[in-house]
């Protein structure tokens, strides 16, 4: 398969890189991680301006009409540069509006997506279930619904003027809506996370929705809903495969530099070994990651690679940050050096991303042909 970017495709992820590295140094990066608000304001004002927020938003409605490789590839710098900035929840909810959403609520939220003006956000996670099993009930309501819920690490929810929250209805189908973060019955509780990323603890009680709410129509939710969690899994993996690649280039040029008995430490077999390891590893997560976000551009299905992507970037990232720590020494804990931000960002990536077993538990399902872990319902790690 043929990984090569466009010209275009490169000029996106070099301006990105631009824009980054003139604006988040790292003491701008500690001041934001200390804020209460946790929000660049500058940062993603630059993003704005450079066009790069809209990149996968339809041309008509003021965007660069791009696709996913080109979100990706935004993110893979943002993950390079270990950048606070809701990227990631925005880029892919802006795609999910463009893709399956109504015209208000494309014309209402995509062009301020654009400008900077909008934030939007997913609420993905439950605890005890799968991103593709929501637990929160949509319950008729008149000519609307009626959410009840709790829903755990919504990513940028003081922010986001929309939030995405998945929900299934009594016989458990899952429908997919876009609710303001203002929505009465809605109680937002900030959580500490690793990498210093605003996460909240979403508390839905009877937060009633209009019908237009709806993403979709009620009979395509289970299409809506693995959409979204396909891509924002992938979005993940971007993130975690450029901060791989930065902390293995970081840690590479430490081991040539540091001297212990007048010869580089990477001569020495221990540390030639554990570098090797992290390098097979920081392939493996790009690579599987491009071959998921390649098939997910072209509308390919893609389970089995998506799984493989979010297994990879999981166990992978976490063993490229550990050996990042360990060949750096014990400069690796002071929380300023550089290294020991990607340890913290890779550890909350896999954090996120989940465990091994329940990864490969599925991804052995689906080689086997086993679909009962797509099913409304399952839980796919039992």
């Amino acid at each position: 398969m043929d990984f090569s970017l466009t010209e275009e495709q490169q000029a996106i992820a070099n301006l990105a890189d631009k824009i980054l590295r003139d604006r988040c140094t790292l003491e701008r990066l500690k001041a934001v991680e200390q804020s209460d608000d946790g929000f660049d304001t500058e940062l993603w004002s630059s993003f704005a301006k450079a066009g790069l927020l809209g990149v996968a938003v339809p041309q008509s409605l003021g965007g660069g009409g791009a696709g996913f490789i080109e979100v990706c590839l935004l993110l893979q710098q943002q993950g390079r540069h270990v950048a606070l900035l809701p990227l990631l929840p925005t880029l892919v909810g802006a795609m999910v509006l463009a893709r399956f959403g109504h015209d208000d609520q494309q014309r209402r939220y995509l062009p301020a997506v654009c400008n900077g003006e909008a934030l939007l956000t997913a609420a993905l996670v439950e605890l005890g279930t799968d991103e593709r099993t929501p637990t929160t009930m949509a319950s008729p309501d008149g000519s609307g619904w009626r959410l009840n819920g709790t829903k755990t690490a919504v990513p940028w929810a003081h922010r986001a003027q929309g939030i995405i929250v998945p929900a299934r209805t009594v016989d458990g189908s899952p429908l997919v809506f876009l609710v303001p973060n203002d929505s009465r019955g809605m109680h937002l509780e900030r959580q500490q996370t690793t990498n210093w990323e605003p996460h909240f603890r979403m508390t839905l009680d009877h937060v009633a929705v209009p019908e237009e709410a709806l993403i979709g129509v009620p009979d395509n939710g289970v299409e809506v809903l693995h959409w979204l969690v396909d891509r924002y899994t992938v979005g993940l993996c971007a993130i975690a495969s450029g901060a791989c690649e930065r902390a293995l280039k970081i840690t590479a040029e430490y081991a040539s530099n540091r001297k212990q008995f007048d010869k580089p430490i990477a001569m020495f077999q221990a540390v030639g070994q554990r570098m090797a390891d992290a390098y097979i590893d920081n392939e493996a997560v790009h690579l599987t990651m491009w071959q998921a976000a390649s098939r997910l551009a072209e509308e390919i299905p893609s389970d089995k690679e998506v799984a493989t992507a979010k297994y990879w970037a999981a166990e992978g990232g976490s063993r490229i940050g550990h050996a990042s720590l360990h060949i750096h020494g014990g400069i690796s804990i002071d929380v300023d050096y550089p290294i020991h931000r990607y340890f913290l960002w890779l550890k909350q990536m896999e954090f996120t991303l989940g465990a091994a077993t329940p990864q490969l538990v599925r991804l052995g399902r689906l080689l086997a042909g086993d679909d009962e872990s797509l099913q409304p319902g399952a839980t796919p790690w039992r």
